[in-house]
């Protein structure tokens, strides 16, 4: 996995760090023989290894605490999760404090932003918390400016280096800059980001042969144009492993009002899974989509746009994520992309919030922070967009159709296809449109026949994005449609399955009807660049990143930082797999894309 990721990644490392913290979520408690329990509702396609992860548990405490389970959990069971309690010293008498009243929905990691503190400070002098944050909950919280006097050993991380250009060097009467080591820098990635020799480093620096100190400043030789920031391209992470031509680039990109003063920062937080050694297979997905979005990057740079590119392995845990946050490079940044796990959403939500920075939230169609924080930009559209396109396809293209929701008996409340279909039902109702229904409790007993109609189409609705639970249904479904013309209208998910039925139809973010110029282009550049074919799954993840880093780059180039007062009136021409439209969803919110399409096959 190491070998594959870093043919991606050339000119440099992944800055990671040691996790931290877990957060908990305020949960009831309950004590049972002087033990004391959470008690936590199980959520949608929640496992036992995800909980314990949560709670930083392992799964056979778990099983412990619960021996009804036998690591068989169910939707909305009620089970008892083990509280680990936190060592607490008693805090320093030298430590002066500043008091907060906890408001509604905030985390610990959102206050630990506020007031320029480490989570666990505030957790060392608020031992209560250690069973979750509450509502107007008064914390102590330690002052930074004091403590530092009196924790002198504590370590901070450094600023960002800033360059000193010295004339006249003692050492071989180059010119140098100094550069002030950081937090995680080695010889080797100093060395990379110069574009330099580490001999070179050492010669000029004897002491850094033996050990590199948070804070150090050495000097660095200049080696005139060669040296990577003194180029008006700064990309100091992740370039492709070749520089194409611009000539073999695609030139379906517009970049207006190239700024060239202007360097573009951006970060991504994706979970490459470096230090694990068992294979995952979602990693490939993210690979593909840090691919994309290295060419899209690639191009611009080609077009004359400077870039600083920052790339974090975020894993999957809340623990690890949290610890990316506290490299101070992530508070400049012009866009972050990323998480990609639900799980980590709300802690990078809290911190774009706290910053102001724009965040790109590409994969999950699930954000709850979306409502009340405009600094997010969600892709995936979810329930809401897809119902209302939905209902406009069906009072709409499809109204003179028979229309048939086929309800599978026990779907699960929490089943988003069961979510979508009542929502559509209750549109459709609201509209005048009619529909039919059909119980689906025995899959021998059904007989289509009773409800389809002959001389017209019939669209069928499952109320279920489970493609196991409809399998049973399937072979009646296709002998009816032997005879009739049946319309299934699919999940997007299941075009991962082989073909239901002959004729399909779905919804979906990601176009299939591609350009064969632009995609066959696209196809050649990402072979020439990563020395590989392009995947062919659908939808493709190289596409979507390559789709939004340009939509994004295009944005905050042309108008800064200001971009999204301007992004009601942009209109993107430029993807290849999907043109994208974001919008406000009420004041103060964040942006949600609208775009979708129709697909049928």
């Amino acid at each position: 996995m190491k070998k594959h990721l870093f043919g991606f990644i050339l000119a440099g490392l992944l800055f990671t760090s040691i996790a931290v913290f877990a957060q908990n979520a305020n949960y009831a408690t309950k004590k049972i023989k002087d033990v004391e329990y959470y008690i936590y509702k199980v959520d949608t396609s929640e496992g036992l290894m995800a909980i314990a992860r949560k709670f930083n548990v392992s799964v056979e405490e778990i099983n412990t605490a619960n021996p009804e389970l036998q690591n068989d959990l169910k939707v909305g069971q009620k089970i008892l999760i083990p509280i680990k309690k936190t060592e607490i010293k008693k805090a320093d008498l030298n430590v002066e404090f500043k008091e907060h009243k906890v408001k509604k929905k905030q985390t610990l990691f959102a206050i630990s932003q506020k007031y320029e503190v480490s989570q666990e400070d505030i957790i060392k002098y608020n031992p209560q918390i250690d069973k979750g944050l509450q509502e107007d909950m008064i914390l102590k919280i330690p002052s930074k400016e004091k403590e530092k006097k009196v924790v002198k050993s504590e370590k901070t991380i450094a600023p960002k280096p800033t360059m000193k250009l010295e004339e006249n060097s003692k050492l071989d009467n180059k010119k140098t800059t100094v550069h002030q080591v950081q937090s995680d820098e080695t010889l080797y990635s100093i060395s990379k980001r110069y574009n330099v020799e580490i001999e070179d480093i050492v010669k000029l620096n004897p002491s850094s042969a033996n050990k590199l100190a948070i804070g150090m400043e050495i000097k660095i030789p200049t080696n005139g144009s060669k040296n990577v920031l003194n180029q008006k391209d700064d990309t100091i992470i992740a370039t492709p492993k070749s520089s194409v031509p611009s000539n073999q680039l695609t030139d379906k990109t517009d970049y207006p009002n190239i700024n060239s003063k202007k360097t573009i920062k951006i970060a991504f937080l994706l979970p490459f899974m470096l230090e694990h050694t068992k294979t995952d297979a979602s990693v490939e997905r993210f690979i593909d989509f840090y691919a994309g979005s290295l060419m899209a990057i690639e191009e611009a740079k080609q077009k004359g746009i400077s870039f600083e590119i920052y790339t974090y392995d975020t894993e999957k845990s809340e623990e690890k994520v949290t610890a990316v946050l506290t490299n101070a490079e992530l508070k400049t940044m012009d866009l972050i992309v990323g998480p990609a796990f639900s799980n980590q959403i709300s802690i990078v939500a809290d911190f774009a919030k706290a910053n102001k920075i724009n965040t790109l939230i590409p994969f999950s169609s699930k954000i709850p922070d979306i409502d009340t924080n405009a600094y997010l930009f969600k892709f995936n559209p979810g329930t809401e967009v897809e119902l209302k396109y939905s209902t406009e396809l069906l009072t709409g293209k499809y109204k003179n159709d028979n229309i048939i929701f086929a309800e599978i008996e026990g779907i699960s409340t929490f089943d988003e296809g069961q979510i979508w279909c009542k929502a559509l039902q209750k549109e459709l109702t609201n509209n005048d449109l009619k529909f039919s229904k059909i119980k689906l409790t025995n899959s021998e007993a059904i007989d289509f026949t009773n409800i389809i109609k002959k001389n017209e189409k019939n669209i069928v609705i499952f109320n279920t994005d489970k493609f196991a639970y409809i399998v049973p249904y399937v072979p009646n479904l296709r002998q009816v449609s032997n005879n009739y013309d049946v319309i299934l209208f699919e999940q997007y998910s299941w075009r991962n399955q082989d073909k239901i039925l002959a004729q399909n139809i779905f919804i979906s973010p990601f176009t299939t009807k591609y350009n064969a110029k632009e995609i066959s282009t696209f196809n050649d550049n990402y072979t020439q660049h990563f020395g590989k074919t392009a995947s062919k799954n659908s939808p493709r993840f190289d596409l979507l990143g390559y789709d939004l880093s340009n939509y994004f780059i295009i944005l905050i180039n042309k108008y800064g930082n200001k971009f999204i007062e301007k992004i009601g009136s942009f209109n993107f021409s430029s993807g290849i797999q999907s043109q994208l439209q974001f919008e406000r969803i009420s004041n103060g919110s964040g942006f949600v894309n609208q775009k979708l399409y129709l697909g049928e096959e």
